[in-house]
């Protein structure tokens, strides 16, 4: 050992090596390498739950795996170089995720060069963890924060799930990441005034505003944005949106939808109108008329299949199912307009007026066991739910509330539930409710939130040819969680038993 070494760097040493000594004296864990978004959404149910299972075994293995959290942290306080090797190689492979962790924050304490760019690469990567520490390096390389991170903006960048995750994840951290008594808290005093003081941030949150993907985040770095600063951009943007022309009318006779809507053409009538961004009125009255058909095969489809539900032993009463619509929902449409600005899409505001509500998620089992013979699997196979507007209204009044204080132009858009995500109708917490987005000027809107991503009209379809399961094809889930074979079997059989044929609409 070199004679004049510092005392930081005699110490730094003592850690590492205490730290390889534990390390070592670990059994053989084997290796978690780090998988990109990409790489996730390649592996099949058993791959991901094996992947799982390396880091949940790793974790129950090792003793003093606190201990050696504490020694990686330690070299990252005194930003011991000589450990940066042996910390990137924890960060990419070791299974313990407390000491992959720790690994991250001490390689950017420790900052080289090579500490930086490893951490960087976790740009794309499956686990949040890997995505923030990515950008933290990047807010904090040398030069502006937009020539380092606006690349993540680039239209080739957004084509994908991963390069639209990656940028909202960057938006991020030009809004508030946590809140105390005191207000809002961001990731750096730096980024709390970003927008401000670089005006080509302002007008990227500007531009996304409306983002189909990126809007929201967008929506909220200007919410807590200097609105000196951003009041006048966002006033010239709704200036620019109301001059902007609409695409040319696409000409139909009137009537001509209608009749080919009741000649059979059910799917091909609303691809057409799907296609239609904005509904002008004779557009918009024609629609209505569609719908409204549509609306009444819906009606006739739920009922057919509640019944034979019912028949086979699924637990939930018809009334349950099938209530009907509610006595003030033309009340609650025509407020509901005043609210938005714009009629609700017609083919919600059909299904609202004659069918109502669609319930069969089997809400009395929650707490007693299902009924006998009846695959209790398809309770988290996402029986259909859609609520009825007086039931949803609740969401109306949360965005009134959220949204009184602020310009349109950052408020967004109003998310009306229209059902509970599967994991909430199986009574395990899950994730967001499906909702439609309000307003919406044609006439068929997108479901959000549910995996299939498929406009209203043709999410109802789907859980009729499912006989009422939108999930059914999730097996390969199950089977990975521990139902057996026998038992999917089972499920399948019972479901042939249901004797059900919706019309088509």
């Amino acid at each position: 050992m070199v004679e004049n070494t510092s005392t930081d760097d005699t110490a730094g040493a003592q850690v590492l090596e205490s730290l390889l000594e534990a390390l070592a004296a670990w059994p053989d864990l084997g290796v978690r390498a780090r998988v990109s978004i990409e790489q996730w959404s390649g592996l099949t149910a058993d791959e991901a739950r094996a992947y799982q299972d390396v880091g949940i075994s790793a974790v129950r293995s090792v003793d003093g795996g606190r201990a050696v959290s504490d020694q990686v942290r330690a070299l990252g306080r005194m930003r011991y170089e000589p450990s940066v090797s042996t910390l990137i190689g924890l960060w990419e492979q070791c299974p313990v995720h407390p000491v992959a962790v720790a690994a991250a924050h001490a390689l950017f304490e420790i900052g080289t060069a090579g500490a930086r760019d490893t951490l960087r690469k976790g740009i794309h990567d499956h686990e949040h963890l890997g995505q923030f520490m990515a950008l933290k390096v990047m807010f904090t390389d040398e030069g502006t924060a937009w020539d380092n991170v606006s690349h993540l903006f680039a239209d080739e960048c957004l084509t994908a799930a991963p390069g639209q995750i990656a940028a909202i994840q960057a938006l991020a951290f030009l809004s508030p990441q946590s809140f105390s008594q005191s207000g809002p808290e961001w990731h750096s005093d730096d980024l709390r005034d970003l927008v401000s003081r670089d005006r080509r941030w302002l007008d990227l949150c500007v531009g996304l505003r409306d983002h189909e993907v990126l809007g929201g985040q967008a929506r909220e770095v200007l919410k807590y944005a200097d609105p000196a600063v951003t009041g006048p951009a966002l006033d010239a943007a709704a200036t620019v949106r109301t001059t902007q022309s609409r695409p040319a009318r696409q000409q139909w006779r009137a009537g001509d939808l209608v009749a080919r809507y009741a000649n059979g053409d059910h799917q091909g009538v609303w691809r057409e109108l799907g296609a239609l961004g904005h509904l002008d009125g004779p557009q918009r009255a024609e629609a209505e008329q569609v719908a409204a058909l549509t609306m009444e095969r819906v009606r006739q489809n739920a009922h057919s299949l509640a019944t034979a539900l019912i028949a086979h032993g699924w637990p939930v009463t018809l009334e349950q199912a099938l209530p009907g619509p509610a006595p003030d929902v033309e009340d609650r449409l025509r407020h509901l307009e005043q609210i938005t600005g714009s009629p609700a899409p017609p083919a919600l505001a059909a299904y609202w007026r004659i069918v109502g509500t669609i319930d069969l998620v089997p809400r009395d089992t929650w707490d007693v066991p299902f009924p006998s013979g009846v695959p209790e699997q398809l309770a988290v196979a996402d029986p259909l739910e859609i609520l009825d507007l007086t039931t949803a209204w609740f969401s109306v009044e949360e965005w009134q509330d959220e949204s009184a204080d602020l310009r349109p132009e950052i408020a967004g858009p109003l998310e009306l539930t229209v059902a509970a995500d599967y994991l909430h109708k199986a009574n395990i917490s899950g994730g967001a409710p499906y909702s439609v987005w309000l307003p919406h000027a044609g006439a068929d809107p997108l479901v959000r939130e549910e995996e299939h991503v498929l406009s209203f009209t043709d999410y109802l379809r789907r859980a009729f040819a499912s006989k009422g399961f939108l999930r059914l094809d999730r097996q390969d889930e199950w089977v990975a969680h521990g139902l057996t074979r026998d038992h999917l079997a089972e499920l399948t059989d019972w479901l042939a038993g249901v004797e059900n044929e919706s019309k088509d609409f």
